[in-house]
């Protein structure tokens, strides 16, 4: 379990993401209602930035996490309850580690990503794989990721490659990307972006397409862009 924050700390992150999304108290407030449970009140929400209220428990800052407009798992990882996913992709990263000459570099292999519709997205990193550095920029922007499953065998991807995933921000529609699906499912899927849904689509025409709208959006995390594979015989 990751190491807890005190309640000061924990209300200056939460603070912290209201701002970057430039919400204010009574929005977040709105925004935390749910079918089954009543909203978070604004001064209630202001105590806990401030520090003045002990860090909620978990069903609450599941609220928290939807009024911010961020994946649950985010808001609980900043209590201590549980280590995000995001967090996990640029722990593992580590150091570059050069080969001994001036043409290729070691990309670290930071787990494993299910190209299915189960699986866990990450695991601890498990070694390296060598990049010709003319062919990617800074290498602290890439990480590999082993593909497990049969959901994208019509682009050539099959089980056991090995996909070098470069980390974006921007979306292209119809490229493949590196999805994060609540913090927990990784996969491999073209990614389609509209104003009001994230379209993710295998190119084995076993899985069908499966389509995020509206507040779903905030399920989804892109961890990045695939730039290559590659298979060992």
């Amino acid at each position: 379990m990751p190491e807890r924050i005190n309640k000061k700390q924990f209300g200056q992150e939460i603070k912290k993401i209201r701002d970057q999304h430039s919400y204010s108290l009574r929005q977040v407030s709105y925004q935390s209602k749910t079918e089954s449970e009543s909203a978070i009140s604004p001064s209630y929400w202001s105590l806990i930035e401030r520090g003045e209220r002990n860090i909620p428990k978990p069903d609450t800052l599941k609220r928290m996490a939807h009024g911010l407009r961020v994946p649950a798992n985010i808001v609980l990882s900043l209590a201590g309850y549980q280590e995000t996913t995001e967090n996990k992709i640029i722990e593992n990263l580590g150091e570059i580690t050069p080969f001994d000459n001036e043409e290729t570099i070691a990309i670290p292999v930071v787990g494993t990503i299910k190209c299915g519709p189960d699986g866990l997205a990450l695991s601890d990193q498990t070694g390296y794989e060598p990049v010709q550095k003319s062919e990617i920029g800074d290498p602290k922007d890439y990480f590999w990721l082993k593909t497990k499953g049969d959901s994208m065998i019509g682009d050539g991807i099959f089980d056991g490659d090995s996909a070098l995933i470069r980390k974006d921000v921007e979306i292209e529609n119809g490229k493949i990307y590196a999805v994060i699906i609540d913090g927990e499912e990784g996969t491999l899927k073209h990614v389609t972006k509209k104003d009001n849904s994230i379209v993710l689509t295998a190119s084995n025409p076993s899985y069908q397409p499966r389509i995020f709208v509206g507040s779903d959006m905030n399920e989804i995390f892109i961890a990045g862009r695939l730039i290559q594979t590659k298979r060992t015989f």
